[in-house]
């Protein structure tokens, strides 16, 4: 099935919407196996050039919740790739597939969206520490292409490897995160310890 296919993304964030008010209505007995094979038949869906991607429509500029990080959870296992750049519709210039700012904001307040920003930003370490000798490289285009991935996806990168990647983004954009409340490394554990725990249930 065409991933960039408009009514593919629109089926899919049907079914998540559905599921949602499943969740919402029933969260002690959600069947949270229904999430996980949704997010991994959406893992790709990012609907380039025909609108936002399946991942931004579920997750930009909503109120995040357990429900929100498990599928975030869920679909960078089955490897969505949340720095991903691509064109909606007629635009030119290329967008990151999720609002990377939107949620770095939000993770101020909402320990769910901490959590989820906690994610990315150890995706981001193990993804981008690697390639820090190589964001220097004599290959202008290939520097080129990598700074402007970290530069689009900025908020989500620990503010060591940003000042490493790319030092003049480092300031602008983690100065704000430093007087966040909550601590998104001890969240991103809380996750990831639910995430095994859950593991070893039966989905009923």
């Amino acid at each position: 099935m065409n991933a960039h296919d408009p009514d593919h993304i629109n089926r899919l964030i049907g079914e998540l919407m559905d599921l949602q008010e499943q969740w919402a209505n029933d969260p002690a007995n959600f069947d949270w196996k229904r999430l996980q094979t949704l997010a991994y038949r959406g893992a790709n869906a990012y609907n380039e050039g025909a609108g936002p991607s399946f991942h931004a429509l579920a997750l930009d500029a909503v109120e995040h919740g357990e429900f929100h990080e498990q599928f975030l959870a869920y679909s960078l296992q089955a490897g969505f790739d949340p720095f991903k750049l691509s064109r909606i519709g007629s635009v030119t210039s290329e967008v990151p597939v999720i609002d990377h700012e939107n949620l770095a904001e939000a993770a101020q307040w909402n320990p769910s969206s901490a959590r989820m920003r906690a994610m990315l930003m150890q995706l981001a370490r193990e993804r981008f520490e690697p390639l820090v000798g190589e964001m220097r490289s004599t290959n202008p285009v290939y520097a080129h292409r990598m700074f402007r991935v970290v530069e689009a996806c900025a908020e989500s990168f620990p503010a060591d490897l940003l000042e490493q990647l790319a030092p003049e983004l480092a300031g602008p954009h983690h100065g704000e995160a430093r007087m966040q409340m909550v601590d998104p490394v001890e969240g991103y554990l809380s996750t990831a310890e639910a995430i095994i725990e859950r593991s070893f249930k039966t989905y009923g």
